[in-house]
């Protein structure tokens, strides 16, 4: 799925997203639009500025970005079921798997069953390799502040567009991984649940 250009406004400001920012587990029987999902990725980790840096929405030590953002889809608008990775430079998404796994991955965050009522789930996973050449063990810390940018710009960018999120960190990290088909160098550090919020 190709994304259309990300907004550069938006209709709250960052001190109302920031004051009213709450975790949610309740999520309207709605899909996700391609506007929405593409803009919460570009948030969480996209790129702001194209160039020899191709500079993203976070910090990273040395530019090294040494992080990837999957979505497990379920119910988006235009969109098949199944694993994908965002591309950031492309600003779309590439398949991994086909199917629903949105309950399996619900199973494999210790029966969190509420998590599969979201949309789409987000996976924060870090490729320690790419940082340790530079930076030492030091690098695998690095990659744990990174992860950190990423989930609070998701729930910033979730709230100033009427979406829910909540950050898990609690999972089976193996499992996630072969039910994901991840590379073996990429390791799991948040799930992310997101979807519109149920106000009933």
């Amino acid at each position: 799925m190709q994304f259309p250009e990300p907004s550069m406004e938006g209709p709250i400001s960052v001190e109302t997203a920031l004051a009213n920012r709450r975790s949610v587990r309740e999520f309207a029987d709605e899909p996700l639009t391609p506007d929405s999902l593409g803009q919460i990725l570009w948030a969480t980790y996209g790129v702001s500025e194209e160039g020899p840096w191709n500079r993203r929405t976070v910090p990273s030590p040395a530019a090294m970005y040494p992080m990837e953002l999957y979505v497990v889809a379920g119910d988006v608008e235009g969109l098949e079921a199944g694993v994908y990775r965002y591309d950031a430079l492309g600003h779309s998404l590439e398949e991994v798997e086909d199917g629903d796994l949105r309950e399996e991955v619900a199973e494999v965050c210790i029966e969190q069953d509420w998590m599969a009522k979201a949309p789409a789930i987000l996976v924060i996973t870090a490729a320690f390799d790419r940082i340790s050449q530079k930076f030492g063990e030091r690098g695998v810390a690095y990659t744990f502040f990174e992860a950190g940018h990423m989930a609070q710009n998701c729930y910033l960018q979730a709230e100033a567009l009427g979406l829910g999120v909540t950050e898990v960190g609690a999972f089976k990290e193996e499992h996630l991984m072969d039910l994901l088909e991840l590379p073996p160098e990429h390791n799991p550090m948040l799930v992310l649940p997101v979807g519109w919020k149920s106000f009933e």
